[in-house]
């Protein structure tokens, strides 16, 4: 039985629609189309060649897990042989590879599983999954890698990224990622707990319901650095917080502290009082979690550190799309920036948003197991920009420790 599930379109966007799948032939086709040198060798194997060295794929399509799994869930059947194509692919001098193949209307994208995770894992290796979202990731920013917690690594990548992820392959053979130490140690030096009550206020107190148009206004009549930003949702509420702060008078407690030199912390807050970093997040109640900063700056200040805490302050909220909204966010924004083009960005802008629920997230060394790390985008110089840590939303339960109803 079909079912209507989350499909990505060209430009990232999310849809319900059904399952496409390809047949052995057409996936085959698929692949030759944009992998380099692609073959089948004397027994069959798919095999390519990228700059003089030898890989082989096993391909499956992509497609929903299946019922009662919610929509934005998808896999890849794990054959019954894979073992044994890996010994193979080894044996004749092979990098093999297993490979995902999404397909929905114009949308082409692969999904690379670290075939290392299949290997030697007996649990959980029936099927192989990505999200709907990580796909989304693939197809506005050609590259997304990430590393969840039990250590399984995915890479998805739109055919403009194949070069990317082959040149990552071969540099990196031999990279191991090990399973993650699931042993916690005593952390000390939590938030105190009238910090704690100074930022429920603020989320308890702020206006739920947030316009798009409304909010690019209150930020240029102030003149705010960030007044032009496509994403104006986090922007607006990092707008909201520091007025709040100063308001208050309470810098002594908490204060920005962004640095973006090269050797700064890009982060956007700063406690004193206990020498820890935060940074707000603004996100759909529908993605799968938080994306964070950047794993070494993060890693720097947490890992073996039993001091070292980093606060976030996530604020979920419904949204509504400025297409559904005949793009008059859009066209506003477009205007302000004396664009030609006053449709620029309307696939992704936002038109309002709800805020739903509040999180305050502790990150530190005794939970670090529970994060995420991906990739997103490609750099100019054609190499994947550097990975960011991600906090699961299934995971929240593992940082919070203060969370608060907005609706």
């Amino acid at each position: 039985m079909a079912f209507l599930v989350e499909q990505v379109n060209t430009d990232g966007t999310i849809v319900c629609d059904y399952d496409q799948t390809l047949s052995v032939r057409a996936l085959y086709e698929r692949i030759a189309t944009y992998f380099p040198g692609i073959y089948r060798d004397e027994d069959g194997i798919i095999c390519g060649v990228y700059q003089g060295r030898k890989y082989s794929i096993r391909a499956k399509n992509v497609s929903y897990l299946g019922n009662p799994h919610p929509v934005f869930k998808k896999r890849i059947q794990i054959a019954n042989d894979l073992k044994e194509f890996y010994q193979a692919s080894l044996a004749k001098g092979y990098r093999p590879i297993l490979l995902g193949v999404y397909t929905y209307k114009q949308t082409v994208l692969f999904c690379a599983f670290r075939i290392e995770d299949f290997i030697y894992k007996k649990a959980h290796n029936s099927s192989a999954h990505v999200y709907s979202s990580d796909l989304s990731d693939a197809a506005e920013h050609d590259y997304f890698q990430k590393t969840d917690y039990f250590g399984n690594q995915i890479t998805v990548f739109s055919p403009k990224g194949v070069e990317v992820f082959l040149r990552e392959l071969f540099e990196n053979t031999g990279q191991t990622w090990g399973t993650p130490d699931l042993f916690s140690v005593d952390v000390s030096n939590p938030m105190p707990q009238h910090i704690v009550q100074e930022i429920l206020t603020f989320f308890q107190d702020v206006n739920k319901e947030w316009r798009g148009i409304d909010c690019y206004r209150q930020m240029i009549a102030a003149n705010y650095r960030n007044k032009y930003q496509p994403e104006w949702a986090g922007f607006y509420l990092e707008f909201l917080f520091e007025q709040y702060l100063v308001g208050h008078q309470l810098q002594d407690d908490i204060r920005y502290a962004q640095d973006k030199s090269k050797n700064g912390i890009d982060l956007d807050l700063y406690f004193p009082t206990i020498g820890c970093y935060g940074d707000l997040k603004t996100h759909s109640i529908e993605s799968r979690g938080v994306q964070g900063n950047d794993w070494d700056t993060v890693f720097s200040l947490i890992d073996g550190n039993p001091r070292g805490h980093l606060y976030y302050l996530v604020c979920e909220h419904e949204t509504i799309k400025d297409r559904v909204c005949n793009y008059e966010v859009t066209e506003y924004w477009n205007r302000a920036l004396h664009k030609e083009n006053l449709r620029s960005y309307g696939g992704r802008m936002k038109n309002q948003v709800t805020l739903a629920d509040f999180y305050l997230l502790d990150i530190n060394d005794g939970n670090k197991q529970f994060l995420s790390q991906f990739k997103q985008g490609i750099n100019s110089n054609g190499k994947p920009r550097a990975p960011k840590i991600m906090v699961e939303r299934d995971q929240f339960k593992n940082f919070a420790i203060a969370e608060m109803p907005l609706l």
